[in-house]
């Protein structure tokens, strides 16, 4: 590690009410993911510590906002963390590297773990223990419904979604409330099985209807 990192990590336990959220934490967390997420440390507890630096009497947060925020609801008096030593603009850059570089869920290999979870559990079940919709998780599964002898295509795909970082668009909630309308209405409309294929439907209506215009 560089001489700028940490040399060792202890976790320890903290008292709820000796830690406060930073100011500049750019996270935010929907209210059905936050359910999720509060349903998942009823079941499980903490199994990832939080990421805290001293500050004053107490420590200030770094990553883990939400688990800390829950936890209190919970009845938590302390919650595990990693202490760090950092000023101000490391604390800053430390913030967004524990939001942002968790990596992603490659869509075939995710769909195969959720395959084989679905012949243990059903997707009603799946869904309470999994930060997916229902939809999201018949889509997910909806990938592998393609002809047998294409695992070659699949292992091709999975490689090329490692080189591909995934594209993400994001919304405002207000606006993110009719792009979900407006899938789900491509989705019933023209029989298409991904949220993803109706996306692109929708933009080809749209890129069609503007030609005709012209």
């Amino acid at each position: 590690m560089g001489t700028a990192g940490v040399e060792k990590l202890t976790v320890v336990e903290i008292g709820v009410e000796k830690l406060t959220p930073n100011p500049w934490n750019p996270n935010r967390m929907s209210e059905s993911m936050r359910g999720k997420l509060k349903a998942y440390l009823k079941r499980e507890g903490f199994v990832e510590p939080l990421v805290v630096r001293p500050l004053g009497e107490g420590y200030q947060i770094l990553g883990g906002f939400h688990r800390w925020e829950i936890a209190k609801e919970l009845g938590y008096a302390t919650v595990p963390c990693v202490v760090v030593e950092v000023d101000d603009k490391r604390a800053k850059i430390l913030t967004i590297n524990l939001n942002e570089m968790k990596g992603q869920s490659l869509p075939t290999l995710l769909a195969n773990l959720v395959h084989d979870l679905s012949k243990e559990l059903v997707l009603e079940d799946l869904e309470k223990q999994l930060p997916y919709s229902l939809d999201e998780l018949k889509d997910s599964l909806d990938l592998l419904k393609i002809p047998d002898g294409l695992e070659d295509f699949l292992k091709g795909e999975a490689e090329r979604q490692a080189r591909e970082r995934p594209q993400i668009l994001t919304f405002v909630v207000e606006d993110a409330e009719t792009v979900e309308r407006a899938i789900e209405a491509a989705k019933r409309g023209q029989g298409l099985g991904t949220r993803g294929a109706a996306l692109v439907a929708i933009a080809r209506a749209y890129l069609a209807a503007e030609e005709h215009e012209r």
